[in-house]
């Protein structure tokens, strides 16, 4: 479920592929794309955005080893940073830097 406590919505996807080779289920907060060359916009100060009770195939993603990623820019700096996740399947992303 995606949910906009400020703006008083939500909005539930529940999709299912039996047999998928290379499958995955993703949390994502992400830059905007793309300027009129294909490049990444600047990053949005989002400030920090809390994910919870986040699952995948019915259960919390922290049961199928996930992987943390956290934006960068061209010199290797943290744009945002990801919280460890806690209770199997909450964590938060904290914006960093613009660019």
């Amino acid at each position: 479920m995606l949910q906009d406590i400020t703006r008083g919505w939500k909005h539930t996807v529940n999709k299912s592929l039996s047999g998928a080779a290379n499958s995955s289920a993703e949390v994502i907060a992400e830059a905007p794309c793309c300027t009129a060359s294909g490049g990444i916009l600047p990053l949005a100060n989002f400030g920090t955005v809390n994910f919870s009770n986040a699952t995948a195939n019915g259960s919390a993603i922290g049961n199928s080893s996930p992987v943390q990623i956290n934006m960068v820019d061209n010199s290797g700096r943290l744009k945002d940073q990801t919280s460890a996740l806690s209770g199997g399947g909450s964590f938060s992303d904290t914006w960093l830097r613009a660019n």
